[in-house]
């Protein structure tokens, strides 16, 4: 039976992998006419998240214009507002029926090449659309006695989370309930990298910790109170925790061992991850895409395979901490890029500590719930997380105790990972021990086959392309590939998001770029250069150049050229028209040519064409569109001297219009095949002797 239902939930998860990666739905999804125009919605509020400025609510539709409308997945709602008290309000909407006025948006999926997807994240949460809103009206209510108890837990952990020091909020907040939320990004991205996030992920540790206590205080008696008890302990602290994958996992898992021990009947860890990993997929089988899903389950696999491998002299804690640890470390480096030298270590004081911190938190929430001022209990917890803080940081060497790692080849990752774990199994003992290596070598050769038809099958071939047009939303990007040398033209750039760090280094350490051997700028606006100073503040970029004039020319590879070619100079006061002096490249790429002309508009475009008159320097295969589509860039006699075959838009969700509807008609009446950022995510260009191929990594283009 233990390995009847482990091979069958591998057997489902090959098989959800696989539909999904032919494009077939794993589940219903939300029809198209609701995407279509605005309509009068009423539905339950079954979840709310509180961030600074927003406040996002998880619907689930009753009813549209009047009509009911069973949606098979969850809407999700963001107010934004200065006002926290008007965002605080929102807190008591929990369970609540509410009426709001909206158009259904889909989510953005994958915009480049094996990097976040919010669309599969939010599906494996079982939401299927988003909107913004200003407002949501409460209805009738009419509630049971369970929504106005997780209502009142929801409020109260809020209220807790008030009465808590900013600076100790988010640790204690994440290691109590899993709510990173008030934690800041650099903050949480050093648990991560320091291979400590799990305390910050309600899990079995924090399960384990409260069932111990439970354990101590019941002694062996045996009785259904007890158990009623422990029942509504495990139900209340996955209600705070809001029932993530790991949570769900850890109480039910517990509740499995608990009826085994009333009943005397056998626990096997194995058998019950299985079966509780095969309800959530039922519930949802997008929850299989969530990080929390792949991380909780490979972990208590870990556990099962490799640590009764390990030397028997080693503590049960500390032999599961490295079994953990070896069983998620290819996941690891694939997943987030990076590998972590102090994981191991870092992770022994971090779990001592989370031993008494977790009790010491949850009896400062409990005080706090039943008699409104922890007192001394909250000074203690807070002091506890500072501690927890300084630890992690010092073990982390500061954030020096690892490095990035470009992400190996996804079948490498699997095959390695099922062949430790097959390895470590009771079934390659057996037979090992019968001396059957045909069947050991025919198990090795299925893993490896397998790990290559998943890998066949989510491929994205604008990984592979020579050329790629990033999407770095409102802004461009240009990446030149050939072998082990990189070069971006621009690198996009956002006032209130860091490009550079969260789109620009996740790409290239996905795609297999350790490094950027040059980074060129066209001109110095946000959306073309800020992106690339902040990837040289997280990423190795060894030379930033911006400024370049016509003649200027820059040899690649032998095979790579660019020539600069547009302005003749750059006055050294330039003023507010930057465009004018943006500089414009050629870049030959083998027998192929590609024209690059940032932001430059009509005129320059005009006085380009007359320095080049009576030459052909100006055409070329591929055009990117000058100044994202503008009505002001791309002028008839322009796209009549380039004649590209095709034409790239680097545009992104914006209030400026981009791209013009006049742009897009003017290339259509001369045949030029256009792609769009916005449309298609990334645009990869590959150079063959049989011609051009072209790849998005949105193939529908929506």
């Amino acid at each position: 039976m233990r390995r009847k239902c482990f091979f069958l939930l591998i057997v489902v998860l090959i098989l959800l992998y696989g539909l999904d990666a032919l494009d077939i739905p794993l589940a219903g999804s939300i029809e198209m006419k609701f995407f279509e125009e605005s309509k009068d919605y009423t539905g339950k509020v079954t979840g709310i998240q509180e961030k600074e400025g927003r406040a996002s609510l998880q619907v689930k539709v009753i009813s549209a214009d009047g009509n009911p409308a069973d949606f098979p997945e969850r809407v999700l709602l963001n107010l934004y507002s200065e006002d926290d008290k008007k965002l605080r309000e929102t807190r008591h909407l929990l369970n609540q029926n509410v009426s709001f006025t909206v158009k259904l948006e889909h989510p953005s999926g994958q915009r480049n090449p094996y990097c976040f997807d919010y669309a599969g994240y939010l599906k494996s949460r079982g939401v299927g659309a988003v909107a913004v809103v200003n407002t949501v009206d409460p209805v009738e209510e009419n509630l049971t006695f369970r929504e106005k108890y997780e209502r009142t837990l929801y409020v109260k952990k809020c209220h807790f989370a008030d009465n808590l020091s900013e600076e100790t909020k988010g640790i204690i907040m994440g290691i109590l309930f899993g709510d990173t939320s008030y934690l800041g990004e650099d903050d949480y991205d050093m648990f991560r990298k320091n291979g400590t996030a799990h305390i910050l992920a309600v899990s079995g540790l924090h399960v384990g910790i409260i069932y111990g206590l439970y354990k101590k205080l019941a002694g062996r008696r045996k009785s259904v109170p007890l158990l009623i008890m422990l029942a509504m302990i495990l139900y209340t602290y996955g209600e705070l925790a809001a029932w993530s994958p790991s949570v769900s996992r850890a109480v039910l898992m517990i509740v499995m061992k608990v009826s085994a021990e009333f009943f005397d009947l056998r626990y096997d860890m194995l058998t019950a991850m299985s079966t509780v990993a095969l309800i959530l997929i039922i519930n949802n089988p997008y929850v299989i895409f969530g990080a929390g899903f792949q991380m909780s389950f490979l972990a208590i696999s870990s556990i099962a395979f490799l640590r009764p491998v390990i030397p028997s002299i080693i503590p049960e804690a500390a032999a599961a901490t490295i079994a953990v640890y070896l069983g998620l470390l290819p996941y690891q480096i694939y997943k987030f890029n990076y590998f972590s030298l102090t994981a191991l270590i870092a992770n022994i004081p971090m779990i001592y500590l989370a031993g008494y911190f977790v009790p010491l938190a949850v009896l400062c929430f409990l005080t706090f719930v039943f008699m409104g001022s922890p007192g001394v209990l909250l000074n203690l917890t807070d002091a506890m997380g500072r501690l927890v803080f300084f630890v992690n940081r010092f073990t982390s060497m500061k954030g020096h105790g690892g490095f990035d790692t470009v992400s190996p080849p996804l079948w490498i990752v699997l095959a390695a990972g099922a062949l430790m774990f097959f390895l470590a199994s009771e079934t390659f003992e057996i037979m090992r021990l019968r001396g059957e290596v045909k069947k050991i070598s025919a198990c090795c050769g299925c893993i490896a086959a397998g790990a290559l038809m998943l890998n066949i099958a989510s491929y994205c071939p604008v990984s592979s392309d020579d050329i790629v047009f990033v999407d770095v939303g409102q802004g461009d990007c240009i990446h030149i590939k050939s072998g082990s040398t990189d070069v971006l033209i621009d690198g996009g750039g956002s006032a209130n998001y860091n490009v550079g760090a969260k789109i620009l280094k996740p790409y290239l350490l996905k795609t297999g770029s350790g490094s950027v051997e040059l980074a060129v700028a066209t001109h110095q606006h946000m959306d073309h250069i800020k992106g690339l100073t902040e990837l040289g503040e997280v990423y190795p970029v060894d030379k930033l150049i911006c400024g370049l004039t016509a003649g200027t020319e820059i040899d690649v590879t032998d095979e790579i050229k660019i020539l600069t070619l547009w302005p003749e100079e750059i006055p050294e006061d330039k003023g507010q028209d930057e465009n004018k002096m943006c500089s414009a490249f050629m870049i030959f790429y083998k027998e192929y040519k590609i024209l690059v002309t940032g932001d430059l508009d009509e005129e320059g475009e005009k006085n380009m064409m007359k320095k080049y008159e009576g030459t052909d320097i100006l055409s070329a295969d591929i055009l990117k569109i000058g100044h994202h589509g503008s009505s002001t860039s791309t002028c008839d006699e322009f796209l009549e001297v380039v004649n590209p075959t095709y034409a790239v838009i680097q545009t992104g969700k914006n209030n400026y219009g981009h791209p013009s509807p006049k742009t897009i008609e003017k290339c259509a009446k001369k045949c030029i095949i256009v792609y769009r950022n916005d449309y298609y995510g990334a645009v990869g260009f590959s150079f063959k002797r049989k011609g051009i191929r072209c790849h998005t990594v949105t193939e529908s283009g929506e």
